[in-house]
């Protein structure tokens, strides 16, 4: 099968916390799509090994506040396409069919934002298209650099963008066939983002590898959570345990929303062995 051809697109990763993981996000990207470059950003001790076609490029990035900088003002530097696609561990291509040229006429498109300002809704920047124009004007001194960074472009710097430098945000109706995170999708859409949505693009099956191998640091978090609320709800209750066994391991056996999530664990186990009653 052919692959969809973004000549004008770099892919790029930065990530220094799990890196295995970011790697394994790319080549689901690059098996349906040949960007210009495929680029990994990461810490030296990870870029021994990288398959073909991934750029190993090393940064030292400590914190969500220098992953933020890094993306507003560091990225720059290296793309030298007119365009980044940027993914973090937890989203990926889905499907290059759901591809729009049109996703090209703006500087900006992400998923939309669940609620936000009128206006702003466009969009999560964790599976995202940006321009080169777009990168240079966020050099630019009167731009307010702050975290999260897409909401320092999207919300904070918003209309700086649009009047000094005409950068276009895409509208929310065409960024939600680019791609979806916290509000539901209504049909194909080329990509997604959020560890919260693994139940819809994994397999039972894909979704316990997943959570067999990854560090359990990373289902420790809000989104985490918010997936293991939604393995018990849809009575996968094995995938459930092991997201809880991880957060004890690194939260420990008092972590209120873990708490929680063993309560309400617990309650669907015992009510799925009553139903099983003779």
């Amino acid at each position: 099968m052919s692959r969809l051809a973004l000549p004008d697109v770099t892919l790029a990763c930065v990530d220094t916390r799990a890196p295995r993981v970011a790697l394994a996000a790319l080549e689901h990207c690059v098996a349906q799509v040949a960007f210009a470059r495929v680029m990994l950003f990461t810490d030296a001790t990870s870029l021994r090994t990288l398959p073909t076609p991934i750029e190993g490029v090393p940064v030292s990035i400590r914190s969500v506040d220098e992953y933020s900088a890094f993306m507003l003002r560091g990225l720059a530097t290296y793309i030298t396409t007119p365009f980044v696609m940027v993914v973090q561990w937890d989203g990926y291509v889905l499907d290059a069919d759901a591809w729009d040229p049109a996703f090209l006429e703006y500087d900006y498109i992400g998923a939309p934002f669940v609620s936000d300002p009128k206006g702003r809704l466009v969009g999560n920047g964790g599976f995202s298209l940006r321009s080169a124009r777009l990168l240079s004007a966020m050099q630019d001194a009167s731009i307010i650099i702050s975290n999260p960074e897409d909401a320092c472009i999207c919300h904070e710097n918003r209309e700086t963008l649009e009047q000094q430098f005409g950068i276009r945000f895409a509208t929310p109706e065409l960024a939600s066939r680019f791609s979806y995170e916290r509000v539901d999708p209504t049909g194909p859409t080329f990509g997604f983002h959020g560890l919260f949505n693994f139940h819809r693009v994994m397999t039972s099956e894909q979704l316990r590898e997943f959570l067999r191998t990854v560090p359990d640091e990373l289902v420790c978090g809000v989104d985490g959570r918010d997936l293991c609320r939604i393995l018990i709800a849809d009575a996968e209750l094995d995938l459930a345990a092991m997201i809880v066994a991880k957060r004890q391991r690194v939260l420990g056996a008092f972590d209120n929303r873990t708490v929680r999530l063993r309560a309400a664990l617990h309650t669907a186990q015992l009510r799925r062995r009553f139903n099983q009653l003779p």
